[in-house]
């Protein structure tokens, strides 16, 4: 099923220098009853995204909540405001997927920029998020994270079903409970696990890595880097020029990193 959402509630236009620049608010709420997996899958917009604990009932709801701005331009001030309002969110719903993307004409292009200033829904839904330009931000989900951004920083906290970042330039900032798996072109990435041992899969063609480990008693450790690897734990402690690779224990955490600049990896306070 596929439907409309109302995208403006607030539509207004000032004059600048380069004519007029006109301005909708964005505010969705959709229900998810019967939804397992949220995709939302916009144009270049900052995305934060928050997820309430569904143990509490009354404070969260089974709906997503959506608050933004559509930004947009004109020769008058009619135009300005015909161009904010030609941006649509559509919503898709099928076999408990519920899908979310904007649609901006063609004739707007250029003309239309969106910014999503928050994104709040149930923490056990599985996400899928793709935008091409912005920052994004996820957290408290205790599902499956799915991130693909072509540039901007992500950073992520939770994620307990597991996450797989897809970045083409940016940071990476992984809090996470669940297993990871990251790939970059080039940016830092940065990981705390803050659960359980848990297996780590992180690519990075030009950018430093960093690992907080939960454990260290069973490690499977592959580890390259075009700088210096650095481990530190209770049970490796070693600095190699560009390969690593040891088994500790029964090596049931599997820790394959592939670095561009340096890699370091301690152990948890408290780990």
């Amino acid at each position: 099923m596929r439907t409309r959402a109302p995208a403006s509630i607030l539509v207004f236009a000032v004059a600048c220098v380069f004519g007029y620049r006109g301005e909708a608010q964005l505010d969705l709420r959709q229900e998810l009853a019967g939804i397992d997996a949220v995709r939302i899958d916009l144009p270049s917009s900052p995305i934060a995204i928050v997820g309430c604990d569904t143990a509490a009932p009354a404070a969260c709801p089974e709906v997503l909540a959506l608050a933004g701005r559509v930004h947009a331009t004109g020769g008058t001030a009619n135009e300005a405001r015909e161009h904010a309002e030609a941006l649509e969110l559509l919503v898709e719903t099928v076999d408990g997927l519920l899908s979310l993307r904007a649609d901006v004409p063609l004739s707007e292009h250029g003309l239309v920029d969106l910014e999503i200033e928050r994104i709040e829904l149930p923490g056990d839904r599985d996400l899928d998020v793709r935008t091409d330009l912005g920052d994004v931000s996820v957290v408290g989900t205790r599902a499956a994270v799915a991130i693909d951004v072509g540039t901007g920083d992500v950073v992520i906290e939770d994620g307990d079903g597991g996450v797989a970042v897809r970045l083409d330039q940016g940071d990476v900032d992984a809090q996470v409970r669940g297993d990871l798996d990251v790939i970059v072109d080039d940016g830092d990435v940065a990981i705390v696990q803050t659960g359980e041992a848990r297996d780590v899969h992180v690519v990075t063609d030009e950018g430093d890595v960093t690992l907080e480990l939960a454990d260290d008693d069973d490690l499977d450790l592959d580890l390259r880097a075009d700088g210096t690897i650095r481990v530190t734990t209770g049970t490796v402690v070693a600095i190699a020029p560009g390969e690593l690779v040891r088994v500790v224990g029964e090596g049931s955490t599997r820790v394959v990193i592939r670095a561009g600049g340096d890699l370091t990896i301690t152990l948890r306070p408290g780990g």
